[in-house]
């Protein structure tokens, strides 16, 4: 199906069209019979029809407004998902620094790299930046218990653009 907002606007207009033709048949024909059916089928129909052919341009605009604030919203919420992936990632990988369970260095900072470089991107909301941050901060001075604080944090600053709050 054809999602342009040209062809969205065309099915609407058709939609009004055929419904309002239809109601105008079923009043006409319940007040007076068929003649009355088919005058007010077409005296909605066509009102509809011109309605729409006027509004178009409107609608058009609307629609397109609609497509490009879904589109920003979609992004921030995928950059948002990714940074708070990326920095479990990197607490990962820093927590434990020694032992069997540990990671070796090279990947550690591949891990701290990614977690920056998405931090900075752009799109993403200045809150959750800032969340972002403070969980890069605690894990960088190696503070475990105020790591998983900020990153609870974090969550919640995602699920709150998510909501709209």
């Amino acid at each position: 199906m054809d999602t342009t907002p040209e062809q969205m606007s065309s099915r609407t207009a058709a939609g009004w069209t055929v419904t309002l033709a239809g109601l105008g048949a079923l009043t006409g024909f319940v007040w007076d019979g068929p003649f009355l059916a088919v005058t007010c089928a077409l005296s909605m129909g066509g009102g509809a029809a011109l309605g729409t052919v006027l509004s178009r341009r409107q609608m058009i605009a609307t629609i397109r407004e609609g497509q490009g604030k879904a589109a920003a919203l979609g992004y921030a919420d995928g950059i948002a998902d990714m940074v708070v992936l990326e920095i479990s990632a990197y607490r990962t990988s820093v927590f434990p620094l020694s032992g069997p369970d540990a990671v070796d260095p090279a990947e550690r900072a591949a891990r701290r790299k990614a977690a920056y470089h998405l931090t900075a991107a752009d799109g993403l909301p200045h809150h959750i930046r800032q969340a972002a941050a403070a969980a890069l901060e605690a894990i960088d001075d190696a503070r475990d218990r105020d790591t998983q604080s900020a990153i609870e944090d974090l969550m919640k600053a995602v699920q709150d653009q998510r909501r709209g709050t």
